[in-house]
């Protein structure tokens, strides 16, 4: 069965997304060479990425939900803004709920997750790089647990950016196709806490 590659991922409040939307703009996106936020690309940070079975996606959404049910919302701060190889991400404080929160469904997914290819990544847009692919493959071992690093990817690019720290209260939780640049696409599955 083909493997479809998701995120589990905290949508940001109206406030919080207009932040992120304002610094993506200062970005290039021709030839493919990055992306926007718009209705079908949403800012959010990661909670797991995961190549799962197209048709377990039934049940990865009640697995999901489960963990996710009667939760408060989560307080989360931005601290500043890091850039990496290719992204410039906002970078958000890791508190003991959000790490709990991510731990958990780390713990969930677990007996889900497959290989996976670039077909299980959203097809409507730019075909995703081999470093998404690999990404995704690898982020149990090298994004998760102690290594798990909250941000909000803003831009591909180098050109620096600033932003002022400010918190949010986020409300949103959805299962996302991810998308070229492990976009966070459309949405499959999403929950209010």
């Amino acid at each position: 069965m083909p493997a479809v590659a998701i995120d589990v991922a905290v949508l940001l409040t109206a406030d919080a997304r207009a932040v992120a939307e304002r610094a993506n703009a200062y970005f290039d996106v021709s030839a493919a060479a990055g992306f926007r936020f718009n209705d079908t690309h949403h800012p959010h940070v990661t909670l797991g990425q995961h190549f799962v079975p197209s048709d377990q996606l039934i049940e990865v959404r009640t697995a999901v939900g489960t963990v996710v049910s009667a939760r408060p919302p989560l307080e989360l701060r931005v601290t500043g803004v890091r850039r990496g190889r290719t992204a410039q991400v906002l970078v958000v404080a890791p508190t003991p709920a959000l790490r709990q929160l991510h731990e958990q469904l780390m713990d969930t997914l677990a007996p889900y997750e497959v290989p996976g290819s670039a077909a299980a990544f959203q097809q409507d847009d730019a075909s995703p790089l081999d470093a998404n692919v690999a990404w995704v493959a690898r982020f149990r071992a090298d994004s998760s647990y102690a290594r798990f690093d909250p941000h909000i990817t803003v831009g591909i690019g180098s050109n620096p950016i600033s932003i002022d720290p400010f918190s949010f209260s986020a409300r949103q939780i959805a299962i996302c196709r991810l998308g070229r640049f492990c976009t966070c696409r459309d949405q499959l599955a999403h929950w209010t806490l």
